[in-house]
């Protein structure tokens, strides 16, 4: 399998709001594209279009909002453009995106897979559940990090600094 870097509902998405993701849009195409590419082998199959929505717009908050507190705004734009994608499953859009940073595993496999996707990404692979590390090492290859870590650093730092009872308000029990 190689990596996904297409996508007519992530495309879209990333172009209507290439404004407000300013010069980190390579940085998010990147990680979507990566996540993605990391759910669809965990799963062993093509996902479904609620899924590649629920990638467009996971982090997406954090622009859209100005906040690392992101979940909500994030899962509420997948609801917001679930019907112009023909998307129905908006439930289990926002559950992959609410649950995305749980530090336990979920019941649900779609959103349980989803999550290792997004930690196998977050974690530059050293977390990488089944998945080879020559698979995550030809990924990255495809779809770089491009600062990615460097620009979650400096967001949760700053975040945190100013959040001091909050810091890290996208994780989950």
């Amino acid at each position: 399998m190689t990596a996904v870097t297409a996508h007519p509902i992530v495309d879209a998405v990333l172009r209507r709001h290439a404004d407000a993701l300013g010069a980190d849009l390579a940085v998010y195409r990147n990680h979507v594209y990566r996540g993605l590419t990391y759910h669809q082998a965990l799963c062993g199959a093509p996902l479904p279009d609620w899924a590649a929505l629920a990638w467009a717009v996971h982090d997406l908050g954090i622009w859209t909002a100005g906040s690392f507190d992101y979940l909500g705004p994030s899962a509420d734009l997948a609801s917001t453009l679930a019907g112009e994608f023909g998307v129905g499953e908006v439930g289990d859009a926002r559950a992959m995106i609410i649950d995305h940073h749980t530090l336990r595993p979920v019941a649900d496999p779609m959103v349980e897979t989803f999550r290792i996707a997004d930690r196998i990404d977050v974690s530059r692979g050293l977390l990488r559940g089944p998945l080879r590390r020559s698979f995550v090492t030809a990924v990255v290859a495809e779809l770089p990090y491009l600062g990615f870590h460097a620009f979650l650093a400096r967001g949760l730092l700053g975040y945190a600094a100013t959040h001091p009872r909050r810091p890290f308000p996208m994780l989950r029990w």
